[in-house]
């Protein structure tokens, strides 16, 4: 027998390569800041070493926080529309789209930031911003088509392992490359991979398992059975906009993602800085403040298999395991920054923090696959909606964070800290009470029955009456409560 390897995989764990990419790159303006806005000659290492002045801007550190806020501010805004084109285009080609945009205006930062000035650079990012915010979205569309039910934890929990391990391998690289050849390549590099990943895309990547040239027949029943009813593609697929936004489950997955986003955005753009309190070099800087995330990418790995274990053993309801890996994520990740408030060592702070953060890969595998059991038709809308609400985070955190630490001392990052903690507690608080993993009842379109019409007036009118079949309701009593 010829050896298969499943189709779903490839798809799946592209996509995780393709978010991999994107978070790498956007960690490059918080690792190379830290050198050009300096002015201090530094040592380079090339063939020898030997000491260099380093291109440097005069930018201030709030100005580099600004930038951050521009880019959050584009990604806001398409983050809702890009939930709608998921639904309407083909999700494959928005997500690979969107990353060979970025990419490869990344490339022009460099030139903007060194040479053409700071409006520029900030209009880099703003498009950078317009242009990652279709990611989530369309990701999320693509696992709706190719990502079994009895899978989905784990699936799932692969794609979004790869914005986690992007920050694992963007930040030490980004360091490196800084310290070696200097900060400019840092943004070359990463905008030529991820171009060097959509050309692979472009003949790996399909919308749906139909589509798919090299897919056996068998994978494409399988897929197609497991999903059900949300396979079918319907003409008339109005999205339930109302009923979405009054949705205390969805309200709660609002929450924990700008708990989320509070957070990895915190330290996606502030951590080296709060390392650099502590007197670490430039490559230890970006070696260390890549530990946390390698932690979390692990720990987010291992809650895939774990959750579905327990979801499809029958052990406990899909509510408890999301409810129970929620806890258990952000419950650690909020008492270990509550510890750091009272941590002034470096050495320590980063133990805290590699545990804290670690620990809240567990989350994954409960509010964020949360998305595709309130309803996997619409899962790009939802999570369009809550990375909106979580973006919120990313606008307001480094204009906030930098205000907090003007004087970057180590008790003013106690005070992010603290704030940090009771964001996550009180989020945590509001999913355990209001989440679920209950299939809403919006979560598809009602079927229509055509009746004609008998009588003087209405004599071969026809009509289309909503109804529900008897496997909605033989589904809807399975359903977990």
């Amino acid at each position: 027998m010829d050896f298969y390897f499943p189709r779903r995989f490839i798809i799946v764990i592209m996509t995780s390569l393709g978010m991999i990419v994107i978070h790498a790159m956007r960690v490059n303006i918080a690792v190379t800041a830290i050198t050009f806005l300096d002015k201090k000659p530094h040592t380079k290492v090339g063939t020898a070493e030997a000491v260099f002045n380093l291109p440097s801007v005069n930018w201030s550190s709030q100005m580099v926080g600004y930038l951050h806020s521009i880019f959050y501010t584009g990604y806001l805004f398409t983050q809702i529309p890009g939930g709608i084109l998921a639904q309407m285009f083909p999700a494959h080609r928005i997500f690979g789209g969107c990353i060979l945009v970025s990419c490869t205006l990344n490339l022009l930062l460099p030139i903007c930031i060194e040479q053409v000035g700071y409006g520029m650079a900030a209009a880099v990012r703003a498009l950078q911003g317009l242009s990652e915010g279709l990611l989530f979205p369309s990701s999320y569309a693509i696992m709706r088509h190719w990502v079994t039910p009895e899978e989905k934890s784990r699936m799932g929990s692969v794609v979004l392992t790869g914005v986690y391990s992007g920050a694992v391998i963007g930040l030490p690289i980004s360091g490196f490359i800084t310290h070696y050849l200097g900060w400019n390549y840092v943004y070359y590099f990463h905008g030529g991979i991820g171009i060097f990943w959509f050309i692979i895309w472009l003949f790996l990547g399909f919308e749906k398992p139909s589509h798919h040239r090299f897919i056996s027949q068998d994978e494409i029943k399988h897929i197609e059975a497991s999903q059900g009813q949300t396979a079918i593609v319907h003409e008339d697929d109005q999205v339930p906009w109302k009923q979405i936004f009054l949705s205390l489950p969805v309200n709660a997955l609002n929450l924990c993602n700008f708990a989320r986003s509070f957070i990895f955005f915190l330290l996606l753009t502030n951590e080296p800085e709060y390392l650099n309190v502590f007197g670490f070099t430039i490559a230890e800087n970006g070696l260390y403040s890549a530990m946390p995330h390698l932690f979390m990418a692990i720990f987010s790995g291992l809650s895939g298999p774990m959750a579905d274990y327990l979801i499809n053993g029958g052990m406990v309801t899909p509510t408890q395991v999301r409810k129970l890996f929620t806890g258990i994520g952000f419950g650690m990740e909020g008492t270990c920054m509550l510890l750091l408030v009272f941590i002034r060592d470096g050495t320590l702070a980063l133990i805290y923090l590699t545990i804290g953060v670690g620990f809240s890969g567990f989350s994954i595998s409960g509010w964020q696959i949360n998305h595709l059991d309130l309803s996997p038709r619409y899962a790009s809308v939802l999570v369009g909606i809550t990375t909106a609400v979580g973006t919120v985070a990313g606008i307001l955190n480094p204009t906030l964070v930098g205000q907090m630490t003007k004087d970057q001392t180590v008790e003013q990052w106690q005070n992010v800290f603290l704030l940090s903690s009771c964001v996550l507690f009180f989020c945590t608080a509001f999913y355990s009470i209001f989440g679920s993993a209950k299939q809403q009842p919006w979560a598809e379109p009602v079927p229509k029955v055509q009746v004609q019409l008998k009588g003087n007036l209405l004599d071969g009118q026809q009509l289309y009456l909503p109804v529900k079949s008897q496997m909605d309701h033989e589904t809807e009593k399975q359903k977990d409560q």
